[in-house]
């Protein structure tokens, strides 16, 4: 039976790969026991993942953010770990997704969609990536762990609001006629 398949509220327009670096760390040794696939069987217990991230949109529709541009960085090397942590390769990689929003949600709500959509879709290309490349390594493919960016959304979407809040504050006061900024400054007494 056909599904009908429903688009979501996100358009990817486009995703970019801004830098890659996947280098094999010679000190790593593969368990002796064979994986369950045929792949590296590697638990990522205590390792150190590092991520930047970056939102931003047109000035053009501060009013109503459509087009946004979502950026994420993701390092996973050998050197940022503790002693006792050996990783089969260090990871460092860099993306950009164009994403265009068609949802009703707005405020807090649509950074929070914006960031967890962008975030999980870059991750997934970088996890693809990454696998693909390592495939034809000397450990074998390695596929990153399956993310949760729940807290991370939950700390930078606040962030991208205030952001916003105040960059509509500053268009808005730069859009008020001279007499009324030059006014507002004359009622205004030293101290």
């Amino acid at each position: 039976m056909p599904t009908i398949m429903n688009p979501s509220v996100f358009q990817l327009s486009r995703l970019e790969f801004r830098r890659v670096e996947i280098e094999a760390n010679t000190s790593y040794v593969a368990p002796k026991e064979k994986a369950a696939f045929p792949q590296l069987d590697y638990q990522f217990n205590k390792v150190r993942f590092e991520l930047a991230t970056a939102l931003d949109y047109p000035d053009n529709e501060l009013d109503d953010p459509r087009h946004f541009t979502v950026a994420l960085k993701l390092s996973v090397k050998q050197s940022s770990q503790k002693e006792e942590i050996t990783l089969p390769y260090s990871v460092t990689i860099e993306g950009t997704a164009y994403l265009f929003f068609r949802g009703n949600e707005d405020g807090l709500k649509r950074f929070q969609f914006v960031r967890g959509t962008g975030y999980l879709m870059l991750y997934g290309a970088f996890r693809e990536y990454v696998a693909n490349f390592t495939s034809r390594s000397s450990h074998g493919l390695w596929f990153l762990p399956s993310p949760n960016f729940t807290k991370r959304v939950e700390e930078d979407a606040p962030y991208d609001l205030k952001k916003w809040e105040e960059r509509k504050e500053e268009i808005a006061k730069k859009s008020l006629p001279d007499k009324k900024r030059k006014s507002k400054a004359s009622k205004v007494s030293p101290e």
